[in-house]
């Protein structure tokens, strides 16, 4: 569950940045309000600041640390298995 954590805190900030890019529309002048994800990440601090980069991360959590979770067993089944062929020849 740790690197579930630790995984879904890195990882949000650029997931909310992706979902804003996604959404946007362009505004009356024509233009988008964002040019990449750096700069709607910027402009997230700059408007609503700096802990609004992790706003949602209860529900982002709960999806994604089950996730890591599953594929860090699956890794490690795999490298044993692996690892076992391996000593066979």
């Amino acid at each position: 569950m740790i690197s579930g954590f630790l995984s879904s805190f890195c990882s949000l900030p650029f997931d909310n940045a992706k979902t804003k890019l996604q959404k946007m529309k362009k505004g009356p002048d024509g233009t988008f309000p964002y040019k990449n994800i750096f700069d709607a990440m910027g402009q997230t601090i700059k408007r609503e600041g700096f802990t609004q980069m992790w706003v949602g991360y209860p529900t982002f959590y709960l999806r994604i640390a089950p996730h890591v979770a599953i594929t860090l067993i699956i890794q490690d089944l795999l490298t044993d298995y692996v690892k076992t062929l391996r000593s066979k020849q």
